[in-house]
């Protein structure tokens, strides 16, 4: 165990590392993180298992990352101060709580109402997590107006319509560098912190809270609208009226968790669908396809852009690329090659070129020239994976051809 402690005047901020190969024990990371308190028990990691945890923040809100390979791990966790929002990028846990079993498997993000009790056995996991006090979730609801209950404050799951805009994750990789920087402390963390915790209020709903309807269901009905409206080019107030809002209270909500307005938000999904569509020029019979800038215009149409000079420059900015150029690529695609971007194809190729060398999405991206959210949607839309599968299936392959490689030898 390798902690790191700072004056208390920083709310806590500490930097703790539990890993096996430092001969830490299992339990030693429940014991540190809750002062010995029977919060877990039971807990075990079999003599296969490989872990180090990793916890970085104050007593606030605080990141925690725990990779484990080999063996298995399990144990009872039992009601505790903090909610943990946490998902996986590979392995399998299964949660058993009272009244239900929940396998957690890489995805949605999933939370942990800091009340409830549960058995958990993990198998290979990598988890990523944000543990909030219940204390500071408490006081940042009130000061957003929210009602809460009086007795344990239980969440239920996100929306997948919500689930899929990840936004926690994406406000996570944009505040990342600062929550990790123990130079950081004080006010200055705890607005970051503020700013964590108020998405995690506005995009999983509260349970028990009687006739009030959580701003986390209005979002998934305002953004379900939008999904199902788009072409027609619905108004804010429009958006607004749909999921029961003031359009000053959906412009909040958007700022807070998507970091857009509701017209920017439209725009951009009107921008993918027509992208949507371009790429898949090729998936129609030939008779049926539109040849030229008539094609590009008429699907622009479909999706509310009447003129072309505008939507180009929409489309450049939000893709770094001509319309025409997508759906030329689209068109000229080999069929094993795919229907990528050009950006996707820079990123493929800078996977195959530094498979060996343990790239972050973060290099993959900045070879790019994109955010890593924006290249984890164009690898959703136009292979159907995500950047690290991609470089997960370039290892294995290298691998093969290794093992390939030993057997000829021999």
């Amino acid at each position: 165990m390798i902690p790191t402690m700072t004056d208390p005047a920083t709310n806590g901020f500490r930097k703790l590392r539990f890993a096996d190969s430092d001969g830490s024990d299992y339990s030693d990371i429940f014991e540190a993180e809750y002062h010995g308190s029977e919060f877990a028990s039971e807990t075990y990691a079999t003599e296969d298992a490989r872990y180090e945890y990793t916890v970085v923040g104050d007593d606030d809100l605080s990141l925690r990352t725990m990779r484990a390979e080999g063996g298995r791990r399990g144990g009872v966790i039992g009601p505790r101060d903090d909610h943990v929002v946490f998902w996986l990028t590979k392995g399998r846990l299964e949660m058993h709580f009272a009244d239900r079993t929940r396998v957690v498997e890489p995805g949605s993000p999933y939370i942990a109402s800091a009340s409830e009790a549960y058995r958990f056995e993990s198998t290979g996991t990598v988890y990523n997590g944000v543990h909030v006090a219940d204390r500071f979730l408490r006081e940042v609801g009130r000061d957003l107006g929210y009602r809460l209950p009086d007795g344990p404050l239980l969440f239920e799951q996100q929306d997948e319509v919500i689930a899929r805009r990840g936004p926690l994750r994406h406000l996570i990789g944009e505040l990342g560098p600062a929550l990790v920087d123990e130079r950081v402390v004080g006010p200055m963390r705890t607005a970051l912190n503020r700013r964590l915790a108020i998405v995690v209020l506005d995009t999983f709903p509260i349970r028990n809270r009687g006739t009030d309807v959580p701003v986390a269901n209005r979002l998934r009905d305002a953004i379900r609208y939008v999904e199902l409206h788009a072409a027609d080019r619905p108004s804010v107030s429009d958006i607004a009226a749909a999921c029961g809002l003031s359009q000053r209270g959906l412009q909040d909500v958007f700022a807070r968790t998507l970091d857009s307005t509701p017209h920017r938000f439209l725009r951009e999904h009107r921008l993918d669908r027509v992208r949507s569509e371009l790429l898949r020029a090729d998936d129609r019979p030939d008779h049926d396809r539109t040849r030229g800038t008539d094609g590009v215009a008429v699907i622009a149409r479909r999706w509310g852009f009447t003129n072309p000079g505008r939507f180009a420059t929409a489309y450049r900015e939000r893709f770094g690329e001509d319309p025409a150029t997508t759906r030329r690529a689209s068109l000229s695609a080999r069929p094993d090659a795919g229907r990528s971007s050009w950006r996707v194809r820079r990123a493929v190729a800078f996977i195959e070129e530094h498979a060996a060398e343990d790239p972050t999405l973060q290099d993959i991206a900045d070879a790019a020239g994109v955010l890593p959210r924006r290249l984890q949607q164009l690898f959703r839309e136009e292979r159907d994976e995500s950047p690290m599968a991609c470089l997960r299936a370039f290892r294995a392959a290298a691998e093969r051809n290794a093992t390939a490689g030993t057997r000829d030898a021999d």
